[in-house]
């Protein structure tokens, strides 16, 4: 089997690709977008302890703490 070299792309080809509308759009589980964070681990397990005292997972006690901070941060800008 030869190898063989790459197909160059047109200008054009170039353009289309970079239009924001050309990607797929991102995969959804349910209505959320998957992130991935990395945390200290002293810093987490301290958030941990606090989301099992209010009877949370994790990832709901991060979406609960960013909805009040971006509350609070649009409370402060109007």
């Amino acid at each position: 089997m030869a190898i063989t070299k790459p197909a160059k792309l047109k200008q054009v080809d170039t353009f289309i690709d970079g239009a924001p509308d050309s990607k797929p759009a991102p995969k959804l589980r349910g209505k959320k977008k998957p992130i991935t964070l990395t945390f200290p681990p002293d810093l987490l397990e301290q958030f941990d302890a606090a989301a099992a005292r209010h009877d949370r997972s994790r990832a709901s006690m991060l979406v609960v703490v960013v909805r009040d901070w971006l509350q609070k941060q649009t409370e402060a800008a109007a």
